[in-house]
């Protein structure tokens, strides 16, 4: 079976990680000859690719020219079936097509974005739901925001839940743990964050948290992902509120340093009105680490009840949990061991199988 994927995306976060794990799964599958659809800038470092070939495609993201243009290039290879891994679908595709929406933020959360993005968000994502052949969502919260929006056959949605990098379950040693904090100036216990800092990720409420508790504790709160320097509203409320030494800003590190910030951290918080899966729920599970996520959207379903869930619009509440665990050993001790065995229930493999199935029952 020749496969046509996009991965246009493979550098970003989120559906970079989907991607990457995806590409590195298929390459054990015999029977699937893969082209990869790529941007003209794409760094292939870590992608082993052994079976199949890139194809680089120069068109803008989020143009039309790329809808034309991905279709024309597909139907030219003659790939029996199309996956894009994100809700921009090509246009006149001769063969059946698959479309993964991991959310549809635009449309649920529309006072975070302008007209014209909620716009543009409605029409693609409706014309992907129309014009696939299947629909692959990362949770049941997921296909059922797709249902409330929009009119689908259930049974053209498949639910496959995202995986986790193995090697987040591989302890790092003390040394690696004391070199990270020396390399970063990390000098207390800290609670980790990591991701965007995007309006719906709700950061103020970690940091209004993080301040109630701080003059008690001798804790520190570290970011890792988008750089807190480059939003001037929560560096202000950094600055105002005396916290300038506590928040440690690591920006993006690379991912052998993001596995020993995981799993040298007390704990880590997903405060997040809005996820389609929240893998940071997952990695912190997998690192060793208590898990807490707000009760919002997919969030509760990767957590269960390994983890703790609290209101994101409560920012007392949090800082209870967070006290709770930076003081209470045994309960923590439970939160790690619960969360070890349920972040083993999510695997890349698994999700790579579930979704050559439906690969599979497409293509029939």
């Amino acid at each position: 079976m020749r496969i046509g994927i996009d991965i246009r995306k493979y550098q970003d976060y989120g559906i970079g990680t989907y991607i990457q794990n995806l590409v590195n799964a298929f390459q054990n599958q015999s029977d699937l000859d893969c082209i990869y659809y790529a941007s003209d800038d794409f760094r292939s470092d870590g992608m082993n690719i052994r079976r199949g070939k890139i194809v680089t495609d120069s068109s803008p993201k989020y143009s039309l020219q790329e809808l034309i243009s991905l279709s024309r290039k597909a139907n030219s290879d003659h790939v029996d079936l199309y996956h894009s891994p994100h809700y921009t679908f090509p246009i006149n595709l001769k063969m059946p097509g698959i479309v993964t929406i991991h959310d549809i933020i635009h449309l649920r959360l529309k006072e975070y974005f302008s007209f014209p993005k909620r716009s543009y968000a409605y029409f693609m994502v409706r014309h992907a739901c129309s014009a696939s052949s299947a629909i692959i969502v990362d949770s049941e919260h997921g296909k059922k925001e797709l249902l409330d929006v929009f009119n689908i056959a259930p049974e053209k949605i498949h639910v496959i839940p995202l995986g986790v990098d193995q090697s987040y379950f591989a302890k790092v040693t003390d040394e690696d743990k004391t070199i990270f904090r020396q390399k970063y100036s990390i000098t207390k216990p800290y609670i980790l964050y990591t991701g965007s800092l995007k309006p719906h990720k709700n950061v103020p409420v970690l940091l209004r948290a993080f301040k109630d508790i701080a003059k008690e504790h001798d804790i520190q709160l570290v970011f890792t992902g988008e750089s807190v320097q480059d939003n001037p509203s929560l560096i202000k409320y950094i600055s105002e509120n005396g916290l300038t030494d506590a928040v440690k800003d690591l920006g993006r590190i690379d991912r052998t340093q993001l596995k020993i910030a995981y799993q040298a951290a007390s704990a880590v918080v997903l405060p997040s009105y809005y996820e389609g899966f929240g893998f940071s729920m997952l990695e912190a599970m997998a690192s060793g680490v208590p898990a807490i996520g707000a009760r919002a959207a997919s969030i509760p379903e990767v957590v269960g009840d390994a983890g703790i869930l609290f209101d994101p619009n409560d920012e007392h509440e949090l800082a209870q949990h967070l006290v709770r665990v930076l003081t209470d050993t045994p309960y923590s001790s439970v939160l790690i061991i619960n969360g070890n065995k349920r972040s083993q229930e999510f695997s890349w493999s698994r999700c790579a199988e579930k979704t050559l199935q439906v690969y599979t029952k497409v293509a029939q």
